[in-house]
């Protein structure tokens, strides 16, 4: 009795766990096939219908009402409401990750009938326990005198399951999947947790090297953590000159504010639509979108995790990142690396689809599925012949720019016009100028461009990203950056002007960009 209702328990916490530890009771004789299915199954339908019953009374209690506000409800109550296909999002949000919840407590908010809810649930639930108690148990047979290992490959197979289903959402996902193995072929696709393993070892050795751990969020001394984790955006804008040709209009909307308030703050700043808006901590381009009406700025703002940047779009169409170093102790720093950028395109021929026209695309097809989320609704459109349809129009990585190695950018003029911008920032001896230009002569001059933002020690020299850049340049270019960023630390901190963060605030900040990151990705 003790283990079954243990068991029971267990659906409510993690149901995947609960799944594997009824396939180990099985193997292990303590339950049967049957009674591990009706407990599993009992308990996670139970557990549904409770978050369905939360959102229900949700309008009643100040906490839950607090928790629908967040960025992952909102998400999936506008998906409910506009798409009007809450029967097919009970049933595909059993698979599908992080949406289950949101989706769950939205039903009951929408106010959804329980009677169908419950029978949705079901049918769900009891097709999701019996297919993963049935090829658990084949899973475990091969590997009965190691059950640990055999449980682990059913928890590596079961999150690999949930992850692809994002890619069989609909056909066009499903022929994007075809090519994501391409992904592999080229190391600026790689998930950054794995690209950036190496740097762990080698932040060590510079640790015991210079004899100490932190050493590298002393190098922005007038910034939160050095800039190296959870800077702010604004931070650095707020130091540019505001009459300067290079500096962008730009506001902060407070988490909350209203949108009188906000409207009057663009008139006064100057700000038009169509305008740019970005999360004020963010990373590699996460919640940076091109925002045509008010309309369109409300449900971001309403979508949005934290203060987030209002600022005037650019004139300029060509982009660029300009990586710049100074030694504390120098008078004159030097540019370390140009990233120059385009913005990838498809061109019609009277005949394909859009989505088609991606996937016939060597690059783009390499990473359909965000091209194909992002304009969904018009990948069945057929373009005219020679039309343009540009895939983004953010200079992020992760939105699909492509990234080239722009050194024949630099120069003594670029570098003057660099130096000046930095001076004018406190402190600021590391980090990444990115910026939109007229045409490469007058970059190379220093002249006709204009600031979309500045990045401090967290930022890195994003030429690495360009496919010419070998995998041995791209970690020497990285491991150069830090020799740097530890070298720039040691003399801030020998000369007294900050103190570094203790352990305890560099682990909670960690944590709180982890989250933030997330609740990004979420609203994007």
């Amino acid at each position: 009795m003790s283990v079954s209702l243990g068991l029971f328990l267990s659906t409510f916490v993690l149901e995947d766990v609960a799944l594997g530890v009824a396939l180990a009771l099985i193997a292990q004789g303590k339950l049967s096939f049957l009674e591990a299915f009706l407990i599993c199954f009992s308990g996670i339908t139970l557990g549904d219908f409770g978050l369905y019953y939360l959102g229900k009374y949700a309008s009643m209690v100040p906490y839950l009402q607090k928790k629908i506000d967040a960025p992952s409800f909102q998400l999936a109550l506008r998906a409910l409401r506009e798409n009007n296909k809450i029967d097919a999002a009970v049933v595909i949000s059993r698979a599908v990750p992080g949406t289950r919840i949101p989706t769950y407590i939205g039903a009951g908010l929408l106010g959804f009938s329980r009677l169908r809810f419950l029978i949705l649930t079901a049918l769900s639930v009891s097709g999701w326990v019996l297919c993963t108690l049935y090829f658990g148990l084949a899973l475990l047979s091969p590997f009965k005198d190691h059950l640990l290992l055999a449980l682990l490959s059913f928890f590596i197979l079961l999150y690999g399951l949930k992850q692809a289903t994002f890619f069989f959402q609909n056909s066009w996902q499903r022929r994007a999947a075809l090519h994501a193995w391409r992904r592999w072929l080229h190391f600026e696709f790689w998930p950054s947790q794995i690209f950036y393993l190496p740097i762990v070892p080698y932040y060590i050795y510079l640790s015991l090297r210079h004899g100490s751990f932190l050493l590298p969020f002393y190098a922005g001394n007038a910034f939160k953590h050095g800039g190296l984790i959870g800077e702010s955006k604004w931070d650095f804008l707020k130091h540019l000159s505001p009459d300067a040709s290079a500096t962008l209009p730009a506001i902060m909307v407070k988490e909350g504010e209203a949108m009188s308030e906000i409207r009057q703050k663009l008139t006064s700043a100057g700000i038009d639509f169509p305008l740019i808006a970005k999360p004020d901590v963010g990373q590699r381009g996460f919640g940076v979108r091109v925002i045509a009406t008010e309309g369109d700025l409300d449900s971001y703002l309403r979508l949005s995790a934290g203060a987030v940047i209002l600022q005037r779009k650019s004139q300029f169409g060509q982009e660029a990142g300009v990586f710049y170093i100074r030694l504390p102790t120098e008078e004159r720093g030097f540019i370390f690396s140009v990233t120059d950028k385009e913005f990838p395109f498809v061109v019609g021929d009277g005949e394909s689809r859009l989505g088609d026209l991606i996937l016939r695309d060597p690059r783009a097809r390499i990473i359909a599925a965000v091209y194909f989320e992002r304009h969904k609704a018009k990948l069945d459109f057929v373009l005219p012949p020679s039309q343009r349809f540009y895939l983004s129009e953010c200079g992020n990585h992760c939105q699909g720019a492509v990234f080239l190695n722009g050194k024949d950018l630099a120069s003594p003029e670029l570098l003057g016009a660099i130096e000046g911008i930095a001076h004018g920032i406190p402190g600021f001896f590391f980090g990444r100028v990115d910026l939109r230009y007229k045409d490469a002569a007058t970059l190379k001059n220093g002249r006709e461009f204009e600031i979309i933002e500045v990045n401090g020690a967290g930022s890195e020299a994003t030429h690495i990203w360009d496919s010419k850049t070998t995998l041995a340049e791209a970690y020497g270019t990285l491991f150069q950056q830090w020799q740097y960023l530890f070298r720039i630390g040691a003399l801030v901190k020998k000369q007294g002007a900050c103190r570094g963060p203790e352990l305890g605030e560099f682990i909670v900040e960690c944590a709180r960009v982890y989250f933030r990151r997330g609740a990004l990705k979420t609203s994007s």
